[in-house]
């Protein structure tokens, strides 16, 4: 390892420890759906969630969107977290999905994306407030587009993540905030990332939750790349049609980036507990 990326990746590690832990300040009483807390020992939920998406714009350099050639994307995503002890919760999730391009031959691309398996174990837990680290990893079938001399093999990420959230009451109404911050260390022909996740949940009604989200991404530039980021919002609702079973339906979008995708998506899933 070079001085330059020791030194890139230790400044990662920073920026993801600032992203998870700064906004601890901010959170209050209550219990979150998975997040950062961790799920009661012989507990699970699993979510199964179906999206479509579209981008016809691109983040240049500069910051500002422009048209670029067309993207589509339809896919279907399963995860599942159980309970092994109080304090540690396995999680599995994989996704199958169908991509098609303007641009690119062949134009269509369908199967599996990336599927990841790893942990949530909690570090400490006062109140409302709750503290966890995760790690994950992340396998996939290798892009031709981008490593060919791997195409057809599975290629492996790994991720590490650090996770915070608290519970607490807007005017008689339970709410949470869970902030968290990874790391995402991948192939040698793809940027190591660092991923900040912002979740507000609200329940103006005992059975029906809000959340507004955010998702960000920072590519980080090397030798061969100046870098990227992405940021996109998230609003949607989740109706709990029985003490088990809920529905949930939403839409996101970019609203910045640079070097990204400009594109917008709809999504609705069943969640299960178990």
């Amino acid at each position: 390892m070079t001085p330059k990326t020791l030194v890139r990746k230790r400044l990662a590690v920073m920026i993801l420890c600032a992203a998870a832990w700064a906004p601890a300040q901010f959170l209050g009483v209550g219990t979150a759906l998975a997040g950062a807390w961790t799920l009661p020992k012989g507990t699970g939920i699993a979510i199964v969630q179906a999206g479509v998406s579209r981008s016809d714009g691109a983040f240049g350099s500069d910051r500002h969107s422009a048209p670029s050639s067309g993207f589509r994307k339809a896919e279907i995503q399963a995860l599942a977290e159980y309970g092994i002890t109080d304090r540690f919760t396995l999680r599995g999730r994989t996704e199958w999905r169908q991509l098609r391009f303007e641009d690119r031959e062949p134009a269509t691309d369908t199967g599996f994306g990336v599927s990841e398996i790893g942990g949530r174990f909690r570090l400490v837990q006062r109140g409302g407030f709750v503290a966890s680290v995760e790690a994950n990893l992340r396998l996939a079938e290798a892009d031709a587009a981008l490593d060919p001399m791997q195409a057809g093999l599975l290629e492996g990420e790994y991720e590490a993540r650090l996770l915070a959230g608290y519970g607490f009451t807007i005017a008689g109404r339970s709410a949470f905030v869970d902030a968290q911050g990874a790391f995402r260390e991948r192939g040698a022909a793809k940027a190591d990332e660092v991923r900040a996740d912002v979740t507000l949940g609200v329940r103006p009604w005992s059975r029906f939750l809000v959340l507004a989200q955010s998702f960000s991404v920072f590519g980080l530039s090397d030798e061969t790349s100046e870098g990227y980021d992405q940021h996109k919002l998230q609003l949607s609702g989740v109706y709990d049609v029985t003490p088990r079973v809920s529905l949930q339906l939403g839409g996101w979008s970019a609203v910045a980036g640079r070097n990204a995708l400009d594109e917008e998506g709809v999504l609705t899933a069943l969640w299960v507990r178990f």
